[in-house]
């Protein structure tokens, strides 16, 4: 199992060196099945038993071709790497399989569970938002970080990880694919759980595409009763200020004054834009 320098050097230095690290003279062992537990790191919740099955007939046919990743735990040991063969090696009736055995801390583990699942796309979207906001938390790092290791922008990493704001029913969902990742992100706008709760059930009813469903958030957020605001009234110096910020930033820009002192309100409509402005307010 070899590692890919897309990985960058920060988590590569936690990452097991499984290929200098083997049991014996080099052969792996074979252990009991029995004795093997699961990653308690592992991100994946949900597992295709059609896919199951079929790694499954292959492993009758012929065997596991490459082993598994243990670490000891006491008596027992925990699994590294490699529980899809695992699970698949149960179902094709195997007592034992061939592993390596080597040390691993949990934050090893857990690196290791994340990225082997990221670089094979296994995890749906709520498990990488989950996995995501985990790994942030565990090891202290910054999105932008995270997202230089596994590959992904920032605001791909911070739209993953928006996903956790979500009420469980709705994370269920999208954890079952009934609602993508694009309906997740539209439901958050309106803020309320009893909101988001009953306008993914609708979704859901009425198949709603994502662009479909952020149209019926917007007329849902502007078309509540109430006093209509009379419209906005500037002056020409601050009207002239307005435009050329919404020309330089190229998004529409509301700049509200009261005697020297006010508001200046920038609208962005995703993550990727919000970065593109600040990269222009940051000079760069």
């Amino acid at each position: 199992m070899k590692r890919k320098k897309a990985l960058g050097r920060g988590l590569e230095a936690l990452l097991p060196d499984i290929d200098e690290q083997s049991t014996g003279a080099g052969s792996p062992a074979m252990i009991e099945v029995t004795l093997i537990d699961a990653n308690p790191f592992q991100p994946r919740i949900d597992w295709d038993d059609s896919e199951l099955e079929s790694l499954a007939e292959s492993i009758r046919r012929q065997g596991i071709l490459q082993p598994l990743v243990l670490r000891a735990a006491g008596n027992r040991f925990q699994l590294i790497a490699g529980e899809r063969r695992l699970r698949a090696s149960k179902l094709a009736g195997l007592s034992s399989v061939p592993a390596v055995i080597r040390e691993a801390d949990d934050r090893q583990m857990m690196a290791l569970a994340l990225i082997e699942n990221i670089q094979r796309q296994d995890l749906n979207p709520m498990e990488k938002a989950e996995a995501f906001t985990r790994f942030c938390r565990e090891f202290d790092l910054t999105q932008d970080e995270l997202g230089q290791q596994v590959g992904l922008s920032r605001s791909a990493v911070a739209n993953f990880q928006r996903l956790v704001e979500l009420p469980d029913p709705v994370k269920n969902m999208v954890r079952s694919g009934s609602l993508s990742m694009g309906h997740g992100r539209a439901l958050l706008g309106l803020g309320s759980k009893e909101a988001i709760i009953r306008m993914a059930k609708l979704t859901e009813a009425r198949g709603y595409s994502v662009r479909a469903l952020e149209d019926a958030v917007r007329k849902q957020l502007s078309g509540s009763p109430g006093k209509k605001k009379p419209p906005r009234k500037a002056l020409p110096e601050i009207t002239q200020l307005e435009n050329e910020l919404q020309r330089c930033l190229g998004t529409r820009v509301i700049l509200k004054d009261s005697g020297g002192k006010g508001k200046l309100e920038i609208d962005y409509q995703s993550l990727d834009e919000l970065d593109r402005i600040l990269n222009i307010i940051r000079g760069r």
